[in-house]
């Protein structure tokens, strides 16, 4: 309340003192109503002042004759609110206890009491809070599911929740996409503290909890080292790539036939600038032999049996004569001499008949690569990547791409290593980082 100056006061001469006679004295403290909403700690006051009801507990100081004159006592009433008005010097976050004053701006009092037999007894009132209903606690992280999906590092937060006691607030993942495991994501209920607060005790609620971490896990990730793929789906690619080549060999090879295909190992390429397109790129590298149809086969290699009776035989010698006895060394010399030559044609037989069994023979190497690998693998997948890729080539009017010809004989792959690694390498847009497990012959 603004106070009016005493000492104007006392100047007046007697008879301006007692003008009060006559008037009827009001106090608008008794218009005042506070009213709270809200719960304990967080509630809300408001303050309303009851202009009518002044003019019609009081008619006759306002100059109206009947309570029924509604349009006289709507102007008094507006009056009033315009020259005397007020308001709280606190209404929000309210606690039990708490005391709130209603303070008046009394500025303009003196035109209503010119205008009107009222003499208005304007102080400030004070409220003491009470009878705020006490909060039921509950902790709103009970309420929610939190699981990632994805792959990383591009992985998302799913948040689901359902019977939250409170309506009207949500809960907000920091970060919620770009995820990778072992990042840490920071979950928060309601958009701020104070708003889940207010919303929460609004409807008879304080939250025990308002932020979480959560450490993201499950996900799967494209593989950055041969050691990080799984050994199933190390398998299973690699059974999935030699399938592949052996319904081939099945349709399409009319003059050669597979003798041998071994996996000689992997090859991976990691981009070395982020791409979103490729994150990475697992090549089996296969060691393939062939012959061609038609070719004899060759004949078993003959066993050593013959070379060693002949070789035991020598060294047999009769040892019933004194005389024989005594050559019985030298006897015995020749005999050793004569297995160690049998021993030796042995041995260049079989280095003839194996050379000779290659006659006919082709090696060559064939590769089938996995791109965008992911570890943990998919057991519902027939492999464990987003796509798969094999050799590609033409061979119109003339063999290109993946492939060669020896003799009108097409082998899809490469003679050798180097071109194989040189063209698998190609076929990127991307500079890669090599990882390899093959060892160098």
């Amino acid at each position: 309340m603004k106070k009016t100056d005493l000492k104007l006061i006392a100047c007046l001469p007697l008879a301006a003192v007692l003008v009060s006679c006559g008037r009827t004295a009001i106090d608008p403290n008794d218009y005042v109503e506070v009213t709270f909403d809200g719960m304990d700690t967080v509630a809300y006051a408001h303050a309303e002042v009851d202009y009518e009801k002044m003019v019609t507990d009081n008619l006759k100081a306002f100059g109206i004759k009947s309570k029924k004159d509604d349009h006289a006592i709507e102007r008094a009433a507006g009056k009033l609110e315009k020259y005397l008005s007020g308001e709280l010097d606190k209404s929000s976050n309210l606690s039990n206890g708490d005391e709130i004053v209603f303070e008046w701006d009394d500025d303009d009092v003196e035109k209503l009491e010119k205008k009107y037999k009222i003499k208005l007894k304007v102080s400030d009132k004070t409220i003491t809070v009470k009878d705020l209903d006490e909060p039921k606690k509950f902790d709103p992280f009970d309420y929610l599911d939190v699981s990632f999906t994805g792959v990383g590092p591009d992985g998302q937060i799913q948040l689901d929740y359902s019977d939250l006691p409170v309506d009207y607030v949500s809960f907000y993942a920091d970060p919620s996409y770009g995820l990778s495991n072992g990042d840490k994501v920071k979950v928060t209920f309601g958009y701020s503290e104070d708003s889940a607060k207010d919303e929460c005790f609004s409807q008879g609620y304080m939250p025990e909890n308002y932020e979480k971490e959560y450490t993201v896990e499950g996900l799967q990730q494209y593989v950055t080292k041969i050691s990080e793929v799984e050994k199933k789906s190390y398998d299973k690619m690699d059974k999935y790539a030699q399938d592949r080549f052996m319904e081939d060999v099945e349709d399409n090879w009319e003059n050669k036939e597979l003798k041998d295909i071994e996996l000689l190992g992997v090859n991976l390429y990691v981009p070395k600038e982020e791409s979103y397109s490729m994150k990475n790129a697992l090549c089996y590298v296969y060691k393939v032999t062939t012959t061609l149809k038609g070719e004899e086969k060759k004949d078993e290699e003959p066993t050593t049996e013959a070379a060693t009776t002949t070789a035991e035989a020598a060294t047999e010698a009769p040892t019933t004569t004194a005389e024989e006895k005594k050559d019985e060394g030298t006897t015995t010399a020749k005999a050793d001499e004569k297995k160690e030559e049998a021993t030796e044609a042995t041995t260049e037989k079989k280095d003839d008949k194996k050379e000779e069994a290659k006659k006919g023979e082709k090696v060559y190497y064939y590769f089938a690569y996995y791109q965008n690998v992911l570890s943990p693998g998919d057991p519902d997948k027939d492999y464990d990547a987003q796509s798969y890729n094999e050799p590609s080539y033409s061979n119109f009017f003339g063999v290109s791409g993946d492939a060669f010809a020896i003799d009108g004989v097409l082998y899809v792959g490469y003679e050798n290593l180097d071109d194989l690694y040189k063209a698998v390498e190609d076929k990127f847009y991307y500079e890669c980082k090599v990882e390899t497990n093959i060892k160098k012959k």
